[in-house]
């Protein structure tokens, strides 16, 4: 109850809401509301609260929590928001999660993960209250060849959240880092099951992390040099519930854009994507060859030109960005 009281109140935000209207709009006593006020306000929560006014929302603390997010959506996720304040992994819960309406995008959000992972499952660091971690929880009726595109999809979503609310424009490294000066801002990870008889897929997710607050100090010593925080780029730290609701806003319209293959997303992602015209190295398993990425297929392949003047496009593996004087 405190977190649609919360929802409410930011609705109305600077305006004054009766416990009445509360109490009836909730199916509750007036006395219920004001224990779940008075709970808000240890939590943080400044809410004024006034004879034959009601209660006022004034200023909320930078939580991931569907109270500070529902209002902030464009679609209705009630039911289909799920925040924790600290979780394993958002991707691992997602593949747990207990779905009554598969026709529903979820999302999965976290103040910390304690065991997050990103691709080749390495650990990705995800400290309390510095970054933003969440999973979106997908139902395509769609191949899984099709299906591993969408990290494309969500890399612009990542990019144009960030220039909703900060005001400038990430690089997209291909195919799941997102970039500021060539550091990682943040890492994508996309995942999917499939029924063993069908190939069907069962599920689609993918995870993001993003840096939000840290300082370089904040890294350890051994990803100091590779990563970088919004705060890094910006001077300043944006609120990640803002930020967080930005993006699920952009992964809804992503999604949508998915779907129907809408051609804005290619455009996008050509236009921010660093690794284009640069020497790299195709990574696959213990094999390293390099190489020169010239371009992206319809279908969000890159396509490379090897040493001997060979020709391929790459869809899986992973990309290593060279020094342009290698």
């Amino acid at each position: 109850m405190k977190e649609q009281i919360l929802a409410l109140l930011h609705q109305h935000i600077g305006e004054f809401v009766s416990g009445a209207s509360l109490s009836r709009q909730l199916g509750v006593t007036r006395a219920a509301v004001w224990k779940a006020v008075q709970a808000l306000q240890k939590d943080g929560y400044e809410i004024e609260a006034a004879p034959r006014k009601g209660y006022r929302l004034t200023a909320a603390p930078d939580r991931l929590s569907p109270g500070n997010l529902l209002p902030r959506l464009k679609n209705d996720h009630c039911g289909s928001l799920l925040c924790f304040p600290t979780i394993t992994s958002t991707n691992d819960r997602a593949k747990t999660l207990a779905v009554p309406d598969r026709t529903r995008n979820y999302y999965l959000a976290a103040e910390e993960q304690t065991g997050g992972r990103g691709r080749r499952g390495r650990s990705f660091y995800s400290p309390a209250g510095l970054g933003l971690y969440l999973t979106g929880l997908y139902f395509p009726d769609i191949s899984p060849l099709r299906a591993s595109r969408f990290t494309a999809y969500a890399a612009v979503a990542v990019c144009r959240a960030v220039e909703e609310v900060c005001a400038f424009t990430p690089e997209i490294k291909w195919p799941n880092d997102i970039l500021w000066e060539g550091r990682k801002l943040c890492g994508i990870l996309t995942e999917m099951a499939l029924e063993s008889d069908s190939g069907a897929i069962q599920y689609m997710l993918t995870g993001m992390g993003i840096n939000v607050g840290q300082t370089p100090e904040d890294f350890p010593e051994d990803i100091r040099s590779l990563a970088a925080s919004l705060r890094m780029a910006t001077g300043r730290t944006p609120r990640r519930d803002v930020l967080c609701a930005a993006l699920i806003n952009a992964l809804d319209d992503a999604y949508a854009g998915f779907l129907s293959e809408d051609p804005v997303y290619l455009s996008y992602f050509q236009a921010h994507c660093v690794t284009l015209g640069r020497p790299v190295t195709i990574i696959i398993g213990d094999q390293r060859t390099p190489a020169h990425a010239e371009a992206l297929s319809d279908d969000f392949g890159l396509i490379v030109r090897y040493e001997d003047g060979r020709r391929e496009t790459v869809y899986a593996g992973e990309v290593s960005l060279r020094s342009r004087k290698e």
